[in-house]
């Protein structure tokens, strides 16, 4: 298959994308989040797509470089992390990212507004320093 760095380019202007719209509700505070079903769903639905985009970065990543298919999201980041994609400060942040993104899509239970509002924050740090890390990975490759 080989790894399709265009491809990988596509998926980071798409996070990029992401990110900015993420940021434009960087001030929301726990209290408007309860209160306002529209930011809620925004923020939600964007951390939905950040942590898609992560993902399939990662697949194109591993199956096209690495030859590697992982069986669940947690092992794609743990694999980009043991194949040295990403440092492991990283990794020790986005690990996770998996089951919040399961519970986001799947409604296993309540959503937890505090927890969501945290995860938001955390996305804003996280995404871009994912991107930054895939895109200087690129350029050793």
């Amino acid at each position: 298959m080989g790894l399709r760095r265009e491809s990988i380019e596509q998926r980071l202007q798409e996070m990029d994308g992401i990110i900015q719209e993420l940021d434009k509700y960087r001030d929301v505070n726990l209290d408007s989040l309860r209160a306002d079903t529209s930011i809620s769903w925004v923020i939600e639905r964007g951390l939905i797509s950040g942590a898609s985009t992560t993902f399939d970065i990662a697949d194109r990543i591993l199956a096209g470089h690495f030859g590697y298919y992982a069986q669940t999201y947690e092992d794609s980041l743990k694999a980009l992390f043991d194949l040295n994609v990403i440092p492991w400060n990283l990794y020790d942040q986005i690990k996770g990212l998996g089951g919040l993104r399961n519970v986001l899509v799947h409604r296993y239970a309540p959503l937890d507004p505090g927890m969501v509002l945290e995860s938001f924050h955390k996305s804003l740090i996280v995404f871009p320093l994912f991107a930054r890390e895939i895109i200087g990975w690129l350029d050793t490759v």
